[in-house]
């Protein structure tokens, strides 16, 4: 298996996954632990830092746990989520459906 990058996203996605981990190699597959805030922005988390970093990412990303869903942003913020393999059905990203941490 090859590298992959961990994305916690503590959100109710639009089947009702609630994740929170999943795997992505649509980065930089470095084994690197990434965030999505509560306000759908896609954070990095540095090996050196105690908070994590603003990544600005643009585009679209697949991730996975036991579903698989695209998650696309725009200027730095997450505005659509798909559920695979669902085709070309999309849903807003909504700050409302982000759950708080529960560990």
């Amino acid at each position: 298996m090859g590298m992959s990058d961990t994305v916690t996203f503590h959100y109710r996605m639009p089947d009702g996954e609630t994740g929170p981990e999943y795997q992505t190699k649509d980065l930089d597959c470095e084994c690197a632990f990434n965030e999505i805030s509560s306000e759908g922005r896609l954070m990095r988390w540095p090996d050196d830092a105690d908070e994590p970093a603003e990544t600005g990412f643009d585009g679209c990303i697949t991730v996975c746990a036991r579903q698989c869903y695209h998650l696309y942003f725009e200027q730095g913020t997450l505005t659509w989520i798909e559920v695979c393999p669902q085709g070309d059905r999309r849903w807003p990203f909504e700050p409302a459906r982000f759950m708080a941490d529960q560990g």
